[in-house]
C-alpha cells in the first residue's frame, strides 16, 4: 500500500519537473520569438527610414544632375554664341583692317586727305589707276629752283601738258659748318612738292627725294618723278598714260 503511494508521488513529482522544464523553455522560446519579432520590426523600421533617405537623396541628386545638364547646354549654346562672334568679328578684321600689302595705299590716302584733298578726289584717282597701260614721256626732264626760308628763285616752278600742269617746290636751307643758312634747300631734308592743274584741286605730297605723285585730268593720267639736281633745283620727269 505504501509502495502505490510512493509511486504516485514519484510520477506527480516527474510531471511538475517535466511541466516546469517545459513551461521555462516555453518561456524562453516565447521571449526569443518576442525579441526576434521586436528586432525584426525595428530593423524593418531602420530599413524603411534608410530607404525614405536613399529616396530623398537619389531625388535630391536627379534634380541637381538635371540642373547641371540644362546649365552644360546653356554654356554650350553660349560657347557656339561666343564662336560665331569671333568668326564674325575676324571676318570684318580681314575686310575692315588693311593688310601688309594695303597699308602703304592706305597711309597715302590718310596723307593726302590730311592735306586737303578730297574723299571724292582720292576716289577717282584710285578708279582709274591701271598698269595695263601704255604711257608715253612727256619729252625732256625740267627743273625749277626750290624755295626755301631764305631765297626765293626766279626758276621756282615747271611747266608740262601744254601749260596745264605747273610744279613748285618748297625745302630747308641747307646749313654751313657755322650752321648759318645757304641760299640753296638742304636735300637731304624733307621738301614739299605743289602740283596744280587748271580747274582742278592743288596736290601736295611731302617727304625725303626722290618723290612720286600723279594728277588725272579728264581721261588721262599724268605721273611725275622729281629728284635731287644741281644745286637749289630739283629735277622733273613726267608721263602720260591713258586711263581708258
Amino acid at each position: 500500500m505504501s509502495l502505490g503511494l510512493s509511486d504516485d508521488r514519484n510520477r506527480r513529482r516527474r510531471r511538475r519537473l517535466v511541466f516546469s522544464a517545459s513551461f521555462r523553455w516555453g518561456l524562453v522560446l516565447a521571449v526569443g520569438i518576442g525579441v526576434g519579432l521586436y528586432a525584426h520590426n525595428i530593423g524593418s523600421d531602420i530599413a524603411q527610414q534608410q530607404v525614405g533617405e536613399l529616396r530623398v537623396q537619389l531625388t535630391e541628386e536627379t534634380e541637381s544632375g538635371e540642373k547641371l545638364r540644362l546649365e552644360i547646354i546653356g554654356l554650350q549654346a553660349a560657347l557656339r554664341s561666343e564662336r560665331d562672334k569671333v568668326a564674325n568679328w575676324r571676318s570684318r578684321y580681314e575686310d575692315d583692317v588693311p593688310n601688309e600689302r594695303e597699308m602703304p595705299v592706305v597711309a597715302a590716302v590718310r596723307k593726302r586727305l590730311s592735306e586737303g584733298v578730297s574723299t571724292e578726289r582720292l576716289q577717282t584717282v584710285v578708279s582709274i589707276v591701271r598698269d595695263d597701260v601704255t604711257c608715253e614721256p612727256l619729252g625732256v626732264t625740267k627743273r625749277f629752283f626750290v624755295n626755301n626760308e631764305i631765297s626765293r628763285g626766279a626758276n621756282d616752278s615747271v611747266s608740262f601738258a601744254n601749260g596745264k600742269i605747273t610744279i613748285t617746290g618748297d625745302g630747308v636751307a641747307a646749313r654751313n659748318a657755322s650752321n648759318q643758312p645757304e641760299a640753296w634747300f638742304d636735300h637731304k631734308s624733307p621738301v614739299t612738292l605743289t602740283i596744280s592743274h587748271l580747274g582742278g584741286e592743288n596736290s601736295k605730297i611731302s617727304g625725303q627725294l626722290p618723290l612720286h605723285q600723279s594728277v588725272a585730268i579728264g581721261d588721262v593720267e599724268y605721273r611725275f618723278t622729281a629728284v635731287v639736281g644741281a644745286r637749289s633745283f630739283v629735277n622733273v620727269t613726267g608721263e602720260r598714260c591713258p586711263i581708258s
